[in-house]
């Protein structure tokens, strides 16, 4: 800042002008050079083994399942092909996690219903990156059927 720019702040100050405004600090970029990753949440919320569920960034009526698996992580639609169940809170077993509701299976690695193989849930790319699990673009589109038999031991009868 020069003498002639001091002056004019000076001046712009005594005469009630507002001061100039201060940019706002730009935010952390994206992860290694891949701009279309978001970040989900820290990456100790989710332990080995497990599965967590966070909203889809961009699409707050979604929400995407994280599961962490041999030190990889895999991403898919919570919602269950069956009847919108939070697969992010089923049993997780080896590759595949089992919907709470009515016991659906997938392999999450996949997105691929062992129940209903015609039934592939959607699935993102996913990374964890700087203590943040990075949700990327979209891999697969999955299926909008709903509806089944259940896969819980129940029979349904029919009157």
């Amino acid at each position: 800042m020069g003498l002639r720019d001091r002056i004019k702040e000076r001046l712009k100050g005594a005469l009630g002008f507002p001061p100039p405004a201060v940019a706002a600090p730009a935010a952390p970029p994206p992860p290694a050079a891949e701009p279309d990753f978001t970040p989900l949440g820290p990456s100790s919320l989710l332990a080995e083994g497990a599965a967590r569920s966070w909203p889809l960034p961009g699409s707050p009526d979604r929400v995407v399942a994280v599961f962490r698996r041999n030190g990889e992580l895999f991403a898919m639609d919570n919602a269950c092909a069956h009847e919108d169940g939070p697969i992010g809170e089923g049993t997780v077993r080896g590759n595949t996690v089992r919907c709470p509701y009515h016991d659906w299976e997938y392999d999450f690695t996949s997105g691929v219903c062992l129940t209903d193989p015609e039934r592939r849930q959607a699935c993102w790319k996913v990374k964890e990156l700087q203590g943040q699990i990075w949700l990327g673009p979209l891999l697969r589109q999955g299926t909008t059927i709903r509806g089944g038999e259940h896969n819980d031991g129940l029979e349904v009868i029919q009157q």
